[in-house]
Formats: C-alpha cells, sequence, structure tokens
C-alpha cells in the first residue's frame, strides 16, 4: 500500500498550511488547495517539500539504507464555492493523485456582518465559502471514497458556531452549519465506512484574526482574559495545536469518535450560557 492521501482546503496561509505540513510530515502525500494563484499553491507545495528533505538530512544516519520515498505534496487552486471549480480539482487530484483519504475542509473566511447594514452580497459570499464550499468538496470528492468503502472527513468550523457572536452573524450561521454537516454527514455516512468528524476552534493566530491583534484588539483581549478560563493564560492558540487535532482524528487512536465536534478554544466556551 502507498501512503495515505490527505487534501486540504483553504491551504495558503493560517490553519490550512500548517495542516498541510502536518500531514506531510506524519507520512501523508498531500494535495494543498486554495483559491490563490496555482504558481503560489507550487511554491508552498516546494517549501513543504524542502523542509522534509532538510528534516531527513539533519536526522540520524540510516547506516546506508536508502531513505524512504518522499511524499507526494502538490499545490492546486480551485475556488470551493465554485461548484465547476471543485469538480475540475476532483478530476485534477484523482488524476494525479488518486483516491482521497483524508479529507480536510477548512478553507473559510469571515468579516463582520451586521444585521440590517451589511449588504447581501457579503452575506451571500460567507455561505458561499463557508458552507456551500464544503459540501461541493465534499460531493465531488466522496464518489471513490465510497466506492473503495473507506476514507475521513475532517470539518473545520469555529467555536463561533456553536454560540452567538456579536457583528458575526453570517459567519457564526455558516459555521454553526458546518458542525451539523460533520453530524448529519456521519449519520449517513458511517454505515459506508466514512468516519466524520469536526473541530471547532477559538481564536487562532493567523491572518484571519490579525483584526484583533491590535491596540484596540489587545486591550479587549486583556480586559477579556480576566475572566477566561484557559490554563495557559494564553488567547490565541497556534495554528499547530489545531492541525494536532486533525492528525489525531485521521488517526486510528480516534477510531471511536465519530459524529463528534471538538472544541478547542482553551476553555472560552465553558464559561459562555446555554
Amino acid at each position: 500500500m502507498g501512503r495515505p492521501l490527505a487534501l486540504v482546503t483553504g491551504a495558503s496561509s493560517g490553519i490550512g498550511l500548517d495542516l498541510a505540513g502536518a500531514f506531510a510530515r506524519a507520512g501523508h502525500d498531500v494535495a494543498l488547495v486554495a483559491n490563490t494563484p496555482l504558481s503560489r499553491q507550487r511554491e508552498l507545495a516546494a517549501e513543504i517539500a524542502a523542509s522534509l528533505d532538510r528534516a531527513v538530512a539533519a536526522g540520524p544516519a540510516r547506516d546506508g539504507r536508502a531513505a524512504p520515498p518522499a511524499p507526494r505534496i502538490v499545490g492546486y487552486e480551485a475556488d470551493v464555492a465554485d461548484a465547476a471549480s471543485v469538480a475540475r480539482l476532483a478530476a485534477a487530484v484523482h488524476a494525479d493523485l488518486g483516491t482521497v483519504d483524508v479529507l480536510v475542509n477548512n478553507a473559510g473566511i469571515w468579516t463582520t456582518t451586521v444585521p440590517g447594514v451589511t449588504p447581501l452580497a457579503e452575506f451571500d459570499r460567507l455561505v458561499d465559502v463557508n458552507l456551500r464550499g464544503p459540501y461541493y468538496v465534499c460531493h465531488h470528492f466522496l464518489p471513490p471514497m465510497l466506492a473503495r468503502g473507506r476514507g475521513n472527513l475532517i470539518f473545520v468550523g469555529s467555536v463561533s458556531g456553536l454560540a452567538g457572536d456579536p457583528h458575526s452573524a453570517a459567519y457564526s450561521a455558516t459555521k454553526a452549519g458546518v458542525a451539523m454537516l460533520a453530524r448529519t454527514f456521519a449519520a449517513t455516512l458511517g454505515p459506508q465506512g466514512i468516519r466524520v468528524n469536526a473541530i471547532a476552534p477559538g481564536a487562532v493566530a493567523t491572518p484571519l484574526t490579525a483584526g484583533l491583534r491590535t491596540p484596540e484588539g489587545e486591550a479587549a483581549i486583556e480586559a477579556m482574559m480576566k475572566s477566561h478560563p484557559s490554563p495557559t493564560r494564553r488567547f490565541f492558540m497556534e495554528p499547530s495545536e489545531i492541525s494536532a487535532l486533525a492528525l489525531f482524528l485521521a488517526s486510528e487512536a480516534s477510531s471511536a469518535l465519530h459524529g463528534a465536534v471538538l472544541v478547542a478554544d482553551q476553555g472560552l466556551s465553558a464559561t459562555l450560557p446555554r
């Protein structure tokens, strides 16, 4: 058997790029997908491959034994909100790398949405990327997985989808939808050999949250931390902490988890009213 294949959407920065590197280091072939120029995605794939080569070179001597073949790491450009773009992506990935073993729906965008104020086009774009996107991706990548009778779907949602987030009506609604996609897909696909789970991160230090890492944002966070139950006394997590959870969900160590939404927020939601 060859290496398992992981596909990660939104893999041009932040959590998605870290996920791609983590799966490659764990021994997976990786397809990095993002709505950025193909040349950039190929650069990112090459950077991950080069980092793996450096790690091998810096590792212990192999006593004359040949190093195992390097993972295949390939970058792709696609807009998950465009069903035709996702169809072309699936055709390319299946031709280049084969059937996906671990499908990580990570792509997402965020903007503030104020009821009665935010243009409807902004609401529609959030729905298209955050909710239609993962459905389109599953629609086009699931058939070979179902034919084979095994696979693993991981959705990246948000704690904003579990509790109301002021001025984020569209984002919160779409991320609530992502959690429900994971649960309903689990109920439907489990008997066919497909395991499905989701991760709901809190604040992660990525370009998506850069607006919070300002003097004004830091002041608000400092005030919030007075009642935040984080045992590490951190508000922002690192992308690698989310990647570690995804690797766990993709492993046999998490075989009992199916239809779960893992909340990873340093305990923030534990203090929110239910």
